[in-house]
């Protein structure tokens, strides 16, 4: 849901700038800090719920992944009716790492077909208005695609307290990678089930990933796009 969840909130998310300790650990794709043995091939539905400043549902996605020689592959599709949007997102990473291979977006504010390498991100970038933007984007070090932050936060060490910096590649920012700043930020609880919330600032935009100790399920996401408004995304039941 990562990327559609940036989909959705890009309508609304103001500018923040992110900021953490000096001292925090910054993960890059292939250093063994994250643990995704969890992911497996399946399908999953979602529901898109407005929760303020009235409740309703306002969309749905679907999810379907694939993990098989070596990749991972994620094919994402959000509808937001009352914005007359659907976009379709097809991602492809390195299943061990996360270390992003592909990802071509349709339908939505931005068009991507984008291609991960080592020494960084090539590709194109369609706004629905405006002219196409070329990416040529060069790092020192390989960076995370941002519309994996999702499972980068359910593959994370569930400690309290600890926090990550991780650079990334968003289409809202091609020209330079983000530091996104990641915080387990302790536990809840949802119905019968506990869960670590991680909160995630994600250059303008703030997320919580709600995720199963046991299963590294998603259980729920969150966000506020703006002041009095806030958006959950959840497995339809």
């Amino acid at each position: 849901m990562r990327s559609l969840l940036l989909a959705v909130a890009v309508l609304w998310a103001p500018a923040v700038v992110a900021q953490a300790p000096a001292d925090t650990l910054t993960l890059a794709p292939g250093d063994g800090h994250l643990t995704t043995d969890w992911m497996a091939s399946g399908t999953q539905a979602y529901t898109v719920r407005l929760v303020q400043p009235q409740a309703m549902d306002i969309g749905t996605a679907s999810e379907t992944t694939t993990v098989e020689g070596g990749t991972v592959t994620r094919v994402l599709t959000l509808s937001i009716p009352m914005q007359g949007m659907t976009q379709t997102d097809s991602l492809v990473a390195d299943a061990a790492t996360l270390m992003p291979l592909t990802h071509h977006s349709t339908g939505g504010q931005m068009e991507a077909s984008l291609e991960f390498m080592a020494e960084g991100v090539v590709g194109m970038l369609t706004p629905r208005q405006g002219e196409a933007t070329t990416v040529l984007l060069e790092t020192y070090d390989p960076v995370f695609d941002s519309a994996w932050m999702g499972e980068i936060a359910q593959s994370l060490p569930l400690v309290e307290g600890a926090v990550v910096r991780v650079p990334a590649f968003t289409n809202q920012s091609p020209e330079e990678a983000i530091e996104a700043i990641l915080t387990v930020s302790g536990q809840e609880t949802l119905g019968e089930r506990m869960a670590w919330a991680v909160d995630a600032q994600m250059g303008p935009l703030a997320v919580t990933y709600l995720v199963d100790p046991e299963t590294r399920e998603l259980l729920t996401t969150r966000f506020s796009p703006q002041p009095g408004v806030r958006v959950e995304i959840r497995p339809a039941d």
